[in-house]
């Protein structure tokens, strides 16, 4: 299992980071109650929190958008989708209230949690909800292909979750295997290209930070180690990745 970032990633962006939590071997088929619970309390707490703290006043979330601007490129970061979702769903919930105890959690923010789609995968999206970075997973497949941090060229090309084909513009930041793109513009578009499923055996999780959230993204990074050890009872290895240290292969 392999990672690397692309020193031309960092003359752009001084200061950007990845935090990396690598398994192998996962049973993702069987439901996991513990990250079925992570991902319901995740969303109960970060539906308050909306309400508490908007994403326009938080300073990690604006340090992606930023970075984004400075990378001219248009998009909307990753944990910002997933708690649009979220929130689109406390509306519809509000909207059709259910029987609720008067002053109770679910009372004010509806009981809606973002549906389950797989441990792995619901295990990302709860610590999105929960500490509002960008959490991404990626199916490994059989490692032969390294996932690459890089800058967008000729011949790459991404499919949508739909299964659309779009091209990549030049220069914008891509995770990638080979010339097919899992992210599109740094941390914004997941596509199908390493797209976590029941079937998925071999998992990467990864990071991304700037300065802001680097200390967040360490911790959040060390839960999900734990939290995977747990779940899926296997070992579960992490890694740093910065201007000094761009390249990360497994030793398990």
């Amino acid at each position: 299992m392999k990672c690397t970032i692309d020193a031309q990633i960092f003359e752009r962006f001084p200061d950007f980071n990845l935090g990396l939590v690598a398994m192998k071997g996962i049973d993702n088929l069987v439901p996991d109650r513990d990250i079925e619970a992570f991902l319901r309390h995740a969303s109960l707490e970060a539906g308050l929190l909306l309400k508490l703290k908007p994403l326009a006043a938080d300073r990690g979330v604006q340090s992606y958008r930023e970075a984004l601007a400075r990378g001219g490129m248009d998009g909307v970061p990753s944990m910002e989708r997933t708690l649009r979702a979220l929130g689109e769903g406390i509306v519809r919930e509000a909207s059709a209230p259910a029987a609720r105890g008067p002053g109770s959690v679910t009372g004010l923010i509806g009981d809606t949690a973002l549906p389950r789609l797989n441990a792995a995968k619901d295990l990302a999206r709860g610590a999105e909800l929960q500490f509002r970075i960008p959490v991404f997973a990626f199916d490994m497949g059989d490692e032969s292909a390294a996932l690459a941090v890089r800058a967008a060229g000729e011949g790459d090309r991404f499919l949508t979750a739909d299964g659309a084909e779009e091209t990549p513009e030049a220069g914008e930041v891509l995770f990638a295997f080979g010339r097919e793109a899992a992210v599109r513009r740094f941390f914004c578009d997941e596509g199908r290209t390493g797209a976590v499923t029941p079937d998925t055996r071999n998992i990467l999780f990864a990071l991304p930070c700037f300065t802001a959230t680097r200390r967040k993204a360490m911790s959040v990074r060390n839960e999900l180690a734990r939290r995977m050890k747990d779940s899926f009872g296997r070992t579960a290895e992490t890694a740093w990745l910065d201007a000094e240290t761009p390249d990360f292969v497994s030793q398990i």
